[in-house]
């Protein structure tokens, strides 16, 4: 199995190198042997991900099962709950398969009013919690869809399938409700949980083939566990480390949804020190959908290919060696700090332009900036070499806010990212967090479809709280922080656009 293209470039014969070395180490099939000794004893209790091609087929018979009942009981829906970090596994599992998911990773109130407006009476609900955090914005998303179901005449508990770990705070409690329980793995990150119970249920509920993913899967095992130069999991490892450029993936390329979910991997498992992982536009002879994706690095054209199974096996296998190769815990949790008693005061508004409020913290931002175009001129100015903007917004109505990424790179000469959050935390969010010199653009924003949570606040009350959370983390860190509050969603974007076109 073909699972890597030979590199073209002048990255070519350092990755080879590193390949070699790394073969003569039986870094390889140490880890197909499951020996923490890659990356020391933190990594311990973190690496069941790699038998998941074995380990994860007696879910098979369990998901066609919950799956032919829901069907019966006219279930045909799936909606995804996760926490952050969480859903990018089976998102890219479905959407691969072709399979209708949708995925809520988020309490943003569009984003819940999106998945609200389906057909809650014909609804599955998946909620995906390791820890089971009873207060978490995951649980009181799942209240709401639940309270929803609920509405339609449905026994909720019936229509909810549960993974968590057993005897998690949500283990029991949705047992003696009546939900069904999938335990998920205790040694798998949530990172390299795709071909677990994290990312196989769900997606198999929507639709997806997971005796075929699987069996993809476990055909490349072999390949990525030889201790030999040629092995294209050592060899990616080489040109993932070997250089010092960012990875560009070319968006449109491979599997669907593989490019989003690599970034994530990759942006999430280096710790800061590996290249930052870029989706954007193809280049010439880049190809297009299909089993191959293109990338680009130094001036090095390289591609893996294969099925999803086989391409989630090599860049996970790939990756966690680069985070040996630069020093990096491969396995290391999501930065996005906890909620502690109380919300943290968010980032203070500074000045209006138009529906677009501007928030700063600090004295990075001259006095007196009250239009968004010299905000992010001054937030610009204090990048050194990156800016990240990060959307506290619905990907589905608020979708147009994904065209500033390319607008401002092209006018600021900055590699500059997008990313919806807080979905992205646990994967770009942690680069740029660990990595010096980026600047942060947080955009959030008014919603008309706030509404109450069971147990008390509102759904804008959590993601005020994580944001406050999170800018007030990234502030302590000394990283500049520009917030843009959209006083109203659509006006807010035409007015941010209108900015960045005038930098």
């Amino acid at each position: 199995m073909a699972l890597l293209d030979p590199a073209d470039g002048p990255l070519a014969a350092d990755a080879a190198l590193v390949a070699a070395r790394l073969a003569g180490e039986t870094v390889a099939s140490r880890i197909g042997d499951g020996d923490p000794s890659v990356w020391g004893r933190a990594a311990t209790d973190a690496l069941g991900w790699a038998a998941l091609p074995r380990t994860s087929r007696p879910l098979l018979g369990q998901v066609a099962g919950l799956r032919e009942r829901f069907r019966v009981d006219g279930a045909r829906r799936v909606v995804l709950v996760t926490a952050p970090g969480l859903a990018h596994g089976a998102d890219l599992l479905a959407r691969a398969a072709g399979a209708p998911l949708t995925v809520l990773d988020s309490a943003d109130p569009g984003a819940v009013a999106d998945a609200l407006a389906g057909d809650m009476a014909t609804t599955v609900l998946v909620v995906v919690d390791p820890m089971g955090d009873p207060d978490g914005p995951a649980a009181a998303v799942a209240r709401v869809l639940a309270d929803a179901i609920r509405e339609e005449g449905v026994e909720p508990a019936g229509r909810t399938v549960a993974v968590t770990e057993p005897g998690s705070p949500l283990d029991g409690p949705a047992r003696a409700a009546g939900a069904t329980v999938v335990t998920c793995e205790r040694d798998v990150p949530a990172r390299f949980g795709t071909l677990g119970a994290a990312g196989l249920v769900a997606a198999g509920l929507a639709g997806a083939d997971l005796e075929e993913i699987l069996a993809d899967a476990a055909g490349a095992v072999d390949a990525v566990v030889a201790d030999a130069a040629e092995n294209p999991a050592l060899e990616l490892a080489g040109l993932l480390t070997a250089g010092s450029g960012p990875l560009r993936i070319a968006a449109g390329t491979g599997p669907d949804g593989l490019a989003g979910w690599v970034e994530h991997l990759v942006g999430g498992s280096t710790g800061g020190l590996g290249p930052l992982p870029l989706v954007g536009d193809p280049w010439p002879g880049a190809g297009g959908s299909g089993r191959v994706l293109s990338l680009l690095r130094d001036e090095t054209f390289f591609a893996t290919r294969g099925g999803v199974g086989a391409q989630v096996v090599l860049w996970q296998h790939a990756v966690a060696v680069a985070a040996r190769v630069l020093g990096a815990d491969p396995f290391a949790g999501g930065i996005a700090p906890a909620l502690a008693e109380g919300t943290p005061a968010a980032l203070p508004c500074v000045g209006v332009d138009g529906d677009v409020e501007i928030r700063a913290a600090g004295d990075w931002l001259p006095d007196g900036t009250t239009s968004v175009a010299d905000a992010l001129r001054a937030l610009a100015a204090r990048a050194e070499g990156t800016l990240a903007v990060e959307a506290w917004l619905d990907p589905v109505d608020d979708a147009s806010a994904a065209v500033l990424r390319p607008e401002l790179a092209r006018r600021t000469g900055l590699l500059t990212t997008f990313g919806w959050a807080p979905r992205g935390h646990d994967g770009l969010g942690r680069h740029h967090r660990d990595a010096p010199g980026a600047a942060f653009c947080v955009v959030t924003g008014e919603s008309e479809h706030d509404r109450a949570v069971p147990g008390g606040g509102t759904l804008a009350d959590l993601v005020a709280a994580q944001v406050g959370a999170d800018a007030a983390d990234l502030v302590a860190r000394g990283r500049p922080v520009l917030g843009l509050h959209l006083r109203d969603r659509l006006g807010g974007l035409v007015t941010v656009a209108r900015a960045v076109e005038q930098l």
